[in-house]
């Protein structure tokens, strides 16, 4: 008998603005994606942070965001899976 998929963790992250997004738990898959996409750690988390979104973030968004308010989405990816966040 086959295993059942596991039921991915969920996060609500709330922006500094108030905005409100729902950040699943990525997966391998995803993770392997995003270091096969770039050796940078930053775009990595950009590549998982729209994954991980479901697409309600894109590229545009994450790129137009201040530092710090990224500094803290970026920490959301570090708990999930451990990035080096000085890189």
């Amino acid at each position: 008998m086959a295993l059942k998929a596991f039921e991915k963790e969920k996060m609500e992250f709330v922006f500094r603005d108030g905005q409100v997004v729902i950040l699943q738990e990525p997966t391998l898959l995803q993770l392997k994606s995003a270091r096969a996409k770039s050796k940078d750690e930053i775009e990595q988390a950009k590549s998982l942070l729209i994954d991980m979104s479901m697409g309600e973030i894109d590229a545009d968004f994450l790129e137009s965001l201040p530092i710090g308010e990224f500094n803290r989405l970026a920490k959301v990816v570090t708990d999930f899976i451990g990035l080096d966040e000085k890189n």
